[in-house]
């Protein structure tokens, strides 16, 4: 799906905010993006967009990213920042409908008002579609911005923190959700802090330091190795419920534990 080389990316007040980053994304697979706040990992999902100028190589299809068009990148990547904050009153319904801008014509035509519909729905914001974004709660606007990448029905995903602004019944439905769009062969890469969001929807987790990936594997591999407990100074616990399901604790580390994984 996308395959990453020395990926690099500068700020003039920044430089190596990220920095020689080496994957592959595969086609169906989802990641999680772990590490420490200001390591990169937006910058990182901003670059893969196409938002950012980056040095090395990016390829998706075989083709550099940052040569093709808007509507081509559309097409195939979907994005969902952080901020999802609008200054303009659109509607609900027309900030779902600019999730199909590749495939309109230069009149505005060629949307799908049912596929809007439909978006909406499927994240419960079906009552909002009439209501300016600008009126909307964080929440709300979450599932504005979920139902816009619906509508653009791009084959892969990049979320950038997406449960930041959902209550907990609404981060299950997004847990939902996203494993329907997994089943559908969607790719993911999903930028978490939640660990056991990461074990239950990721079959690998990317773990960047100081815009650097220092380790890739399953959830497991990382949560159990020592590069995990050096970076965030934890070491994680499994505890099982009476249903047989597993949970992790993180517990910091002492500083005799601290000092060994230095």
């Amino acid at each position: 799906m996308l395959a990453i080389q020395d990926l690099s990316v500068n700020y003039p007040k920044r430089p190596q905010a990220v920095s020689q980053v080496t994957a592959h994304w595969k086609a169906g697979q989802t990641v999680g993006l772990i590490g420490p706040n200001g390591c990169g990992k937006s910058t990182l999902l901003r670059a893969l967009a196409g938002l950012l100028p980056y040095q090395g190589s990016l390829l998706i299809e075989g083709r550099e990213l940052a040569g093709q068009s808007p509507s081509w990148r559309a097409s195939r990547l979907s994005y969902l920042p952080q901020q999802l904050g609008f200054t303009q009153s659109f509607t609900a319904a027309e900030v779902v409908m600019m999730g199909q801008f590749h495939r309109l014509d230069r009149w505005g035509g060629g949307g799908s008002l049912t596929l809007v519909k439909q978006s909406l729905e499927r994240v419960n914001a079906g009552h909002l579609a009439h209501r300016p974004v600008t009126t909307l709660s964080g929440g709300e606007l979450q599932r504005v911005r979920l139902a816009q990448a619906l509508a653009q029905n791009a084959a892969a995903w990049l979320l950038d923190e997406p449960t930041s602004a959902l209550d907990l019944h609404q981060q299950l439905e997004l847990v939902e959700l996203f494993r329907e769009l997994r089943e559908q062969g969607k790719s993911l890469l999903i930028v978490l802090h939640d660990l056991n969001l990461a074990r239950q929807l990721c079959s690998e987790v990317w773990v960047m330091q100081a815009g650097r990936l220092l380790a890739r594997g399953t959830p497991d591999e990382i949560f159990a190795g020592s590069q995990f407990e050096n970076i965030f100074q934890i070491k994680m616990e499994v505890f099982r419920d009476k249903d047989g399901d597993s949970i992790l604790w993180p517990k910091k580390l002492t500083h005799s534990e601290s000092s060994d994984t230095l």
